[in-house]
């Protein structure tokens, strides 16, 4: 146990760096400098530790984000391949269909905008929406947050809200603490098109400095940006899944010609210091990224 979590202590910063830079040089040479070893004994701790080989792990992350953004964006489908990572169109296609079965172009035809988060659950939305409140969504820019976190791969409701107790109490452990610390949630990923068993929840909790990883425990910036900003309250679980739904409806419904919604991750700041999933008053901001439409 202990040296899987010194496997996992070494392997964080580099998750951190992958997600945050999927348009750079994220080749096993480039990465195993990043942290300090050879090419082959970085492989094989990725790959034992994460269960995909460095090139799989980036180029599913790359795919899963252009197709996000097929979903959402009006770009050009070339502009989104770069804006992943890829250096040509005919190596985003390729790689594209072998994941999807189908050409980028046709995907994008066939998927509606607007779908989200939960939006394949058959729970029907119009069912639940007395049991929480929406915020009319504003348009903000935030800056950067440092936090530490506690990665959960599985359902989002799955994750467990116990990290957030357990990350308290290690920032009071090592004295960084100070009872406004911000509580925070961090969905990286479309359910709909990443693998359920891949899609990744952070629970967070604001620092002050950057922090070194230490067991499953590690340290990520999230970086400024422009954001819709929706407050939800109601309890978490199911029912803030399938409000999602509604929140992007209302984003694009709103987002007029100086904002457009490109998706994720999105961000969730709990405005308590205890995540209590079954209050049914939970306040939270929900932060989902836009881009600012230049005039």
């Amino acid at each position: 146990m202990a040296n899987a979590s010194k496997e996992m202590a070494t392997i964080l910063p580099i998750l951190t760096h992958i997600q945050t830079n999927l348009s750079e040089d994220l080749s096993l040479d480039t990465l195993a400098e990043r942290a300090n070893l050879s090419s082959y004994h970085f492989h094989r701790k990725f790959r034992t530790t994460i269960g995909e080989t460095v090139k799989q792990y980036t180029q599913r992350l790359r795919l899963e984000k252009a197709a996000y953004q097929l979903k959402t964006r009006e770009a050009p489908i070339i502009d989104i391949a770069f804006d992943a990572g890829f250096q040509s169109h005919e190596t985003f296609s390729r790689a594209f269909r072998r994941q999807f079965k189908m050409t980028p172009k046709k995907y994008r035809q066939r998927e509606h905008i607007g779908q989200w988060i939960g939006t394949s659950q058959t729970e029907s939305l119009n069912h639940i929406q007395e049991e929480y409140q929406l915020s009319k969504p504003s348009f903000q820019k935030i800056q950067p947050m440092t936090v530490a976190f506690i990665r959960h791969l599985g359902p989002y409701v799955e994750a467990d809200i116990d990290a957030f107790e357990r990350l308290i109490q290690w920032t009071q452990h090592n004295e960084l603490y100070t009872g406004n610390n911000l509580l925070i949630g961090i969905g990286h990923d479309d359910p709909n098109i990443t693998p359920i068993d891949k899609v990744r929840f952070d629970a967070c909790i604001e620092v002050d400095h950057p922090i070194a990883p230490e067991g499953d425990i590690g340290y990520q910036t999230i970086p400024s940006g422009y954001f819709a900003v929706t407050t939800y309250i109601g309890p978490y679980g199911r029912i803030l899944e399938q409000a999602y739904g509604e929140i992007v409806k209302n984003i694009f419904a709103n987002q007029g010609k100086r904002y457009r919604l490109i998706g994720i991750p999105a961000i969730e700041i709990y405005r308590t210091t205890k995540i209590n999933p079954t209050y049914s008053l939970n306040h939270t901001d929900i932060y989902l990224p836009v881009e600012k439409i230049e005039a």
